[in-house]
């Protein structure tokens, strides 16, 4: 499995033919992270972990909670919550999480889906839900207002 660091909080991960990308978010080249993509995961609804219109545009699988997805008119979408076990692109993924963690009292309460990816990465994204399962790579929130 390759993994690709993007700017903030996107990864794309490549294995044999296929690419899943993670939370193409505004801050991150959307449109670029998106390119050649088989489906996308989205933790949560903020803008710096999702570009709306980029998302749109590609047209590609989305997995994300439902009220991510209510976000995204016309994309195929698949709903996934903690504890749901799925395949996006052919990677194995088991959604953990809850709740995005909370940052600062104008920031509202959402859901915050947290991923692991091929039973290796974990991608929390802003939550501070742990797997609970050995890991080789976590991604961690480290910035933030």
């Amino acid at each position: 499995m390759r993994l690709t660091k993007l700017p903030h909080s996107c990864v794309r991960f490549e294995q044999d033919s296929a690419v899943l990308v993670l939370d193409p978010g505004g801050f991150s080249d959307p449109a670029a992270a998106l390119r050649g993509a088989d489906a996308v995961l989205i933790t949560h609804e903020h803008p710096d972990h999702l570009d709306v219109e980029a998302v749109q545009a590609a047209g590609v699988p989305v997995f994300a909670h439902p009220e991510v997805l209510a976000k995204l008119p016309g994309v195929p979408g698949t709903p996934v919550q903690p504890g749901d076990s799925v395949q996006a692109a052919g990677f194995p993924v088991q959604v953990f999480g809850g709740r995005h963690a909370h940052i600062h009292e104008d920031v509202p309460d959402l859901p915050n889906n947290a991923y692991l990816i091929g039973e290796r990465v974990y991608y929390p994204g802003d939550s501070f839900s742990l797997p609970g399962v050995p890991v080789d790579v976590v991604f961690v929130p480290i910035g933030g207002p």
